[in-house]
């Protein structure tokens, strides 16, 4: 939710933007259009990391409203190929796979099966699984510039959730848990379970094992998710994990405030061309190349899918987070790091 009664019109939100990186004339210009409604490149130009929403000093979340002129303008445009696996993504067949009751249940949305090999091992025995299209949370409609199907499908995605009798749901992807903790509030939403976020359970499993850990003596790039910037008190939560599995993660230009999308956004833009959207991805890639990391780690499957196969030919192992935990708990990695045999 733009909150307009706070922002000074600073343009802080667009001359921080790493993709569009406006003078600070321009940006109050341009933010200005925004608030008055009139017409902007922001709109087309805008790759919906939500990045701007951190930059503000005032907490005016810049980026709700530019989401919102991106639908009301149909300005813009991602390609035919994104937008039916949007749609495909709520009519996908759903499953509950039953564990023991008194452990929590684990909503895999409709990215569980995206990568091989992940989704078992020690981390995840006994816990109830759900996966399909029930459990489809729609955040990822603002990467389209159509905020409304957020809304729209809040109540429902919540309610399917709740039929499960779960007292706790650990998020598996992100984006769900951003809904949860974050946009939720903002539709006036009660929820009758409690949200976990993915990296809160890993680090709580590895504190109940600890006499079980192998410290892994890794250094590591993190691909932060663009989701992440709803949630970012995760980053501490996360830095406690890496610690206590002997992994350090290195510090780099584009990170944490400054993290970039993977780019999956930026090569569904009609107006965006595969040449600029790969210039993204390896400037990320050699960012963490150059910070000393032989590893790379994710937490979002589609961010895997966009930069695994570069940061392997980069020499860095690609891994996505729960992978790297199960590692250092002795488990054999049947489909790699990241669900591929190189």
């Amino acid at each position: 939710m733009f909150y307009k009664e706070k922002c000074t019109v600073c343009g802080e939100c667009l001359s921080n933007c790493p993709y569009l990186s406006y003078s600070e004339e321009k940006a109050k210009i341009e933010f200005e259009k925004l608030i008055n409604g009139n017409e902007s490149l922001v709109t087309s130009e805008c790759i919906t990391c939500a990045a701007c929403n951190m930059f503000c000093p005032e907490g005016a979340n810049p980026f709700d409203l530019i989401n919102q002129r991106q639908e009301e303008t149909g300005t813009f445009k991602t390609t035919d190929e994104w937008l039916g696996m949007m749609k495909m993504a709520s009519r996908m067949p759903s499953k509950v796979i039953k564990g023991d009751p008194n452990k929590p249940t684990l909503s895999l949305c409709t990215v569980g099966d995206i990568l091989p090999g992940v989704i078992t091992g020690q981390l995840f025995k006994g816990l109830t699984i759900l996966k399909g299209g029930d459990y489809f949370c729609y955040f990822g409609w603002i990467h389209g510039g159509k905020p409304s199907e957020v809304e729209k499908n809040a109540q429902k995605f919540v309610d399917n959730l709740a039929k499960t009798g779960a007292k706790e749901i650990i998020l598996y992807h992100d984006d769900c848990y951003a809904m949860l903790a974050s946009k939720v509030k903002e539709f006036n939403i009660q929820l009758p379970f409690k949200p976990i976020h993915i990296i809160e359970y890993l680090k709580d499993y590895v504190i109940e094992n600890e006499d079980r850990v192998e410290k892994l003596d890794l250094k590591i790039a993190y691909q932060q998710p663009c989701a992440s910037r709803y949630n970012f008190d995760k980053n501490r939560v996360l830095d406690e994990l890496l610690e206590l599995i002997g992994v350090e993660r290195v510090d780099r230009k584009y990170d944490r405030e400054n993290a970039l999308c993977c780019a999956g956004v930026i090569a569904s833009m009609t107006n965006k061309s595969k040449e600029e959207a790969n210039e993204w991805k390896m400037k990320n890639i050699f960012d963490a190349k150059e910070s000393g990391a032989d590893g790379f780690v994710f937490l979002c499957p589609i961010c895997v899918l966009n930069l695994r196969t570069r940061a392997k030919t980069q020499g860095m192992e690609p891994y996505i987070l729960s992978n790297l935990v199960r590692l250092a708990l002795g488990e054999t990695l049947t489909h790699g790091g990241a669900g591929k045999i190189y």
